[in-house]
């Protein structure tokens, strides 16, 4: 049984945080990216707790990340030339979905990862158990992403 709550889109930014921190592999998909501001839970692993996307991607190297943008959106340029070294990102025709995947959890929404999306739109933002137990295997069924996760 999939188990669900709601989540504000303000809170969007400690769920991102929350997600890097602590699963193995994340993927995020939005046809908008942008260097947001993230919040953390308490840690020692980071130099702190409010960070740019990008920052974070950066410190959490052991995190296997995948950004899944649209294709052809310049507003995406800015962080496809900063990309950290090993976090991988593609692009897709048409994509309109909104989401944030790992093996757990997933989070589906209205909201872009931009700042519009994350504090200043009324966003719908809902949270649900990964029934698939693996992100791959949900990009692939659900929004026909093909996102191996061997080697991995």
């Amino acid at each position: 049984m999939v188990q669900a709550f709601s989540l504000t889109s303000d809170s969007l930014g400690y769920f991102i945080g929350y997600t890097l921190h602590h699963a193995r592999r994340v993927a995020i998909v939005t046809p908008w990216l942008s260097n947001v501001q993230l919040r953390f839970p308490l840690n020692d692993q980071l130099d702190a707790r409010h960070m740019r996307l990008l920052d974070a991607l950066e410190q959490l190297e052991e995190t296997d990340v995948t950004l899944i943008v649209r294709e052809g959106e310049d507003h995406n340029d800015f962080i496809r030339d900063r990309l950290p070294e090993g976090v991988s990102l593609l692009a897709v025709d048409g994509l309109h979905a909104k989401v944030v995947v790992c093996d757990e959890f997933i989070y589906l929404g209205s909201a872009n990862i931009t700042r519009g999306g994350l504090s200043i739109n009324r966003e719908v933002c809902e949270i649900i158990e990964n029934e698939y137990e693996d992100a791959g295997e949900y990009l692939e069924r659900e929004l026909d992403i093909q996102y191996s996760t061997e080697d991995q």
